[in-house]
This record gives C-alpha cells, sequence and structure tokens, in this order.
C-alpha cells in the first residue's frame, strides 16, 4: 500500500495554475519595465558627449513636473464635480431665495406708505414749528423796531455836558420841559480801558483829555423834546455851552452850515464856537470826534441861526 501510493504523481489544483501565471506575468512585466528603463537611461546618456555625466536634477524635475501636473488634473477635476454639484442643488436655493426676496419686497412696498405718511407729517409739523416761530420773532423783531421808533421819537441828544453833570442834575435841566422815562449817559471815553463803560461813567473815571460827555434824555410824550430844543445853546458851566437837537427826523440846513477842517485834535466846542460868533449868531457846534480816545478828528461844523 505504501509503495503504490509513493509512486503516484500530484496533480496540480487550479489555483496554484492561476498563482503560478500571475507570477510569471509580473516577472515578465518586470523584466520589460528594466529594460525600458535601460535604453531611456542609455538614449540620454547618448544625448550628451563622452565624459560628461548625466545631469540628475534634470530627470528630477521632469519627473516632478510629472506628478504635479497629474495632482492638478486631478484637483482641477474633483472641483469642476463639486462645482456641477453645488449648481445642481443651488437651482432650488435660489428659487427659495427669490421667493423670500419677493416676500419681503412686498412686506416693505406694503409698509412704506406708513412709514412716508409719518415722516410726511413729522416734516408738516416740523415745518409748522419752524414757520410758527419765524412768524412769531418777526412779528416780536417787527414791534421792537416799531417800539424803538416811538421812542427815538421822544429822545433828544443833549451835547457838551461836563463831567461833573449827574442824572439828577440832567433831569433838573429838563424837568419844567416834559416828564422824563429815562436818562443815560454816552461818548465816556474811560481813563483805565480794562474798566467797563458803565462802571467809569458812575466812578467818574473820564479820559484826562476829554472834558465832555454826552448824553440822551428819553421823554414820556413828544412835547417834551419840543419844549426841550429851547435849551439849545444854554451855558450850563463856565465854557459849556449844551447843544440839544433831535434823534430822529433832523434835517441838517446845509444854507446855514458850514465845514470847518484842519482843526487842532485837542480843539474845544467853546473855542470853536467864540471863533465864529464874530462871523453871525451861532445856534450849534458839532465836533466829530474819535469814539475810542475822545479827540477830535480834526473836523467839524457850525450851524448859524440865519443864512
Amino acid at each position: 500500500m505504501n509503495t503504490q501510493n509513493t509512486n503516484k504523481t500530484i496533480a496540480p489544483s487550479k489555483c496554484d495554475l492561476f498563482v503560478g501565471l500571475f507570477l510569471m506575468l509580473h516577472f515578465f512585466s518586470f523584466l520589460c519595465f528594466c529594460l525600458q528603463r535601460k535604453m531611456s537611461l542609455g538614449q540620454q546618456s547618448s544625448a550628451y558627449a563622452v565624459g560628461e555625466p548625466v545631469p540628475k536634477l534634470v530627470q528630477k524635475s521632469t519627473e516632478r513636473d510629472e506628478q504635479h501636473k497629474s495632482s492638478l488634473e486631478v484637483y482641477v477635476d474633483v472641483k469642476q464635480k463639486k462645482k456641477m454639484h453645488l449648481k445642481k442643488t443651488s437651482v432650488a436655493e435660489q428659487e427659495l431665495l427669490t421667493r423670500e426676496s419677493s416676500l419681503l419686497k412686498a412686506d416693505k412696498d406694503e409698509y412704506r406708505p406708513e412709514r412716508s405718511l409719518k415722516k410726511r407729517r413729522t416734516s408738516e409739523t416740523s415745518r409748522e414749528n419752524d414757520t410758527e416761530h419765524w412768524v412769531m420773532k418777526r412779528q416780536r423783531l417787527k414791534a421792537n423796531r416799531q417800539e424803538e421808533a416811538l421812542k427815538l421819537k421822544r429822545t433828544v441828544f443833549v451835547g457838551n455836558l461836563p463831567i461833573s453833570c449827574t442824572m439828577k442834575t440832567l433831569r433838573g435841566l429838563f424837568r419844567d420841559k416834559g416828564s422824563i422815562e429815562s436818562v443815560r449817559f454816552r461818548s465816556m471815553v474811560r481813563e483805565d480801558p480794562s474798566m467797563s463803560r458803565k462802571e467809569a461813567t458812575i466812578k467818574r473815571k473820564v479820559h484826562p483829555k476829554r472834558q465832555s460827555v454826552n448824553a440822551y434824555v428819553v421823554f414820556k410824550n413828544e412835547e417834551g423834546v419840543a419844549n426841550a430844543l429851547e435849551r439849545n445853546g444854554m451855558e450850563i458851566d463856565k465854557g459849556f455851552i449844551i447843544r440839544v437837537d433831535r434823534v430822529t427826523d433832523y434835517s441838517h440846513d446845509h444854507k446855514r452850515s458850514i465845514f470847518v477842517g484842519n482843526l487842532p485834535f485837542d480843539i474845544k466846542e467853546l473855542a470853536f464856537r467864540r471863533h465864529f460868533e464874530k462871523c453871525g449868531k451861532v445856534e450849534a457846534v458839532r465836533l466829530v470826534r474819535d469814539p475810542n480816545s475822545g479827540l477830535g478828528k480834526g473836523f467839524g461844523y457850525i450851524l448859524f441861526e440865519v443864512q
């Protein structure tokens, strides 16, 4: 039994045959690859001169370029596939977005008239308030101007008053001409510029080169103004002849007045008057002065009683 079994040959199975064929094909493919590799190297070496080394960097760079191109092609292919997928899915999303945007637009269109009405109402109310404010302001200004114009008609200017003149003295001077509403001094040249004009008027801190002041007297009616003009040309103190004029409706008669220039800056009204009294009876004298320094500007006017 044993001798018979040993003499028998074992038949190979189908699996073993396939494995053998696979190994043989793999071996032949490897041999072909080696032959192709050897032939390519021989061609590259023949391209260079004898004795020159074959540049390995060129081979490596070409291999890297080929790998990079292949990877780029794969990446572009994947990206295009993703874009196509997004395009397919975004069509439905775009439709939804357009529907939602149209709904929102419709809602806004519905609410816009209310907002515009509110804005119109607020703008109209603000305009009404502005117009009312400006109308009231204009009315107040107009009323103030009318009141000021009426007040000026009841006011007289009194010039060339001495520094020692007080409100009590001035009131006593015009008390018998009519009831006085108010009295105020003007053209007060301060000795100290840092001091206010009101304080300088009260304390009589006047510039030493200025020996006279002016004043305004406001009467309660216009009859007092007409009566106060009688005090024009009155000498109330030694060397001080006052000038009384209307503040409004003062018509300067050019036929009875003369202009005098090239005068000394420190000339006094009395000396100016006395010089021209030889020519005729003088009604009024006016020296134009600088409001800050109180000095004359070098010219003045003489008004005679007759032409």
